[in-house]
């Protein structure tokens, strides 16, 4: 059921000593046959550095979630890091087993299609170098909580999780380039316009009906391969930003496309058509079974889904040389 891993202990290394780095690969994420060459560079890499490390190789859903739940509660006296190698969805299993164990980090590596997370961050193109994220230090972030998942970037519903349901279909396709996939996704999901209904309370008030087009509850900025949808989502505030947008009409609809690309569609003349806004807890109630996009993966939900948000949760690695892409509050320590 479960992965296969290849340990490479390094005795005499000269960097983190007393941690050991898990990278943890995710064959079915990218780019096909990547995952050897990532290894190779992963070995070259981490011996230059004298790092403890293992390769550990996912083989089904959840893998990476009981693999690293189940590593630090065996071995709870030793440091560990966690890297993701592998897309939004990998860095979400990989998150869901680290949060709440005190001897755990987690770093990524780019090697999805979308790889949103990583665009939060300034030099991103530091994710991929993987001595850069050996040498980079772990620094407390926010995680989102929903029902008994959790997120790290960002919640999907309505239109933009449909999109991602056509985008997985799209991507499988050698004829498709994969940065195009969320376009040719979105173009195609336009032709039924999927939207939600839905009762949401924000912070405990009082519940209204919506009838949106999609709904966005945020810790990152971006979604679908580079779409700023949330512009002023922090990862450190302790807050969730929401973006909810009507069920506009189709041409509309297209003409919001491009500010929403670019971030700049929160703005006075599109304050009748949308609304957002940063808040502690969301509750929202569903007509049945409601499906969303947690971190680009897509799951069902019954009826009812309560956020909150976990300050601190997390410790997340910053590759040396990079930082926040903007002024985030600075934490003391993570928090679970």
């Amino acid at each position: 059921l479960f992965g296969v891993s290849l340990t490479i202990p390094i005795t005499d290394g000269r960097l983190n000593m007393g941690m050991k780095h898990y990278f943890i690969t995710n064959p079915a994420a990218g780019k096909k046959n990547s995952c050897e060459e990532l290894r190779e560079r992963i070995i070259s890499a981490a011996t230059e550095c004298g790092a403890d490390f293992e390769i550990y190789e996912t083989t089904s859903v959840g893998d990476a979630t009981h693999f690293v739940r189940e590593t630090c509660e065996n071995t709870p006296d030793i440091q560990k890091r966690f890297y993701a190698c592998g897309g939004d969805g990998t860095l979400n299993e990989v998150v869901s087993g680290a949060v709440g164990q005190k001897n755990a980090s987690v770093g990524l590596i780019p090697a999805g299609s979308g790889n949103d997370f990583a665009r939060n961050f300034e030099n991103n193109e530091l994710f991929f170098d993987i001595k850069a994220q050996i040498e980079g230090e772990a620094t407390p972030v926010d995680v989102l909580a929903l029902n008994d998942k959790y997120a790290i970037n960002m919640v999907n519903i309505g239109f933009d999780c449909e999109v991602v349901k056509r985008m997985v279909r799209i991507k499988r396709s050698p004829l498709c380039p994969a940065g195009l996939a969320y376009i040719f996704g979105l173009v195609m999901t336009l032709i039924t316009k999927p939207g939600v209904k839905v009762e949401i309370s924000v912070d405990g008030g009082e519940y209204k009906k919506y009838d949106l087009l999609l709904c966005t509850n945020a810790n990152g900025c971006y979604c679908g391969g580079g779409f700023h949808s949330n512009p002023h989502a922090l990862l450190t505030d302790g807050k969730i930003n929401f973006l909810f947008v009507n069920n506009v009409s189709r041409i509309r609809f297209l003409t919001l496309v491009s500010s929403y690309k670019k971030g700049t569609h929160i703005c006075e003349k599109n304050a009748k058509i949308l609304s957002s806004g940063s808040c502690s807890t969301i509750d929202m109630r569903f007509e049945g079974i409601q499906s969303v996009s947690i971190d680009g993966e897509v799951t069902d939900i019954d009826r009812e889904l309560h956020f909150s948000i976990r300050h601190g949760g997390l410790s997340f690695v910053i590759p040396k040389g990079s930082a926040f892409l903007k002024e985030q509050p600075i934490l003391d320590k993570a928090t679970v």
